[in-house]
């Protein structure tokens, strides 16, 4: 009987399923949260920018994201495009040290908002390496 937890293609399916779970559930549940209460992220958005514009446009690029994810045919995409964003919003999480009114205090706070960025995107680099098409 072979042991199962040496078996490459089950442990390869089991790490692509949970990386799918885990972009899909981030991207579609952080984008219906952007729908439905844009204004309690207005404090993330900086002031320059029209934040429930910007609030709702993030909400379906998140959702559009994580169905990606799960569609095989677009999941590297979802993947990419995953790492891509979350790459994108660093910057902001980033912005909390340097701000006169954190949104995210104490600095531990902010600190670990941005070590969960840098998981994320690598998160998505590993789901776009796992879902893109091989040649051989």
């Amino acid at each position: 009987m072979p042991n199962m937890l040496s078996s490459g293609p089950l442990l390869g399916r089991a790490a692509t399923f949970s990386l799918v779970g885990l972009v899909a559930l981030v991207m579609i549940g952080g984008g219906l949260a952007h729908l439905a209460t844009p204004t309690s992220f207005e404090p993330l958005v900086p002031a320059f920018l029209p934040a429930v514009p910007v609030l709702v446009l993030a909400g379906l690029v998140q959702i559009a994201i994580g169905a990606f994810a799960i569609w095989p045919r677009t999941r590297a995409w979802g993947g990419l495009a995953f790492a891509a964003l979350c790459a994108a919003y660093l910057p902001l999480h980033l912005w909390d040290f340097f701000r006169p009114d954190p949104v995210f205090a104490p600095p531990v706070a902010a600190s670990i908002r941005v070590l969960v960025q840098l998981l994320f995107i690598a998160a998505g680099v590993a789901l776009w390496r796992r879902a893109r098409p091989t040649t051989a």
